[in-house]
């Protein structure tokens, strides 16, 4: 299950993508007993690994699909 989230520019630097990103690893994790979560983050995107870290996620590895290249950040239940 990916944790992802979209927040408008207008509204970055807030810490709003950090505290919807804990809402869902708290709810994927304790709600719906999921035992892995992951996040795609697109390579160069800064922020979203920043978040990631934040949420107790590392990185796992780089993968690359038909629209480039992105990181996969993952976190097991604890």
């Amino acid at each position: 299950m990916e944790v992802a989230y979209t927040i408008a520019e207008e509204f970055w630097r807030q810490g709003l993508a950090t505290e919807a990103a804990l809402a869902i690893r708290d709810y994927g994790f304790d709600a719906l007993n999921l035992s892995r979560l992951v996040c795609l983050i697109e390579e160069g995107n800064a922020a979203s690994k920043k978040v990631a870290e934040k949420i107790g996620m590392k990185f796992e590895r780089e993968a690359h699909d038909e629209m480039g290249t992105f990181l996969i950040y993952s976190k097991q239940k604890d």
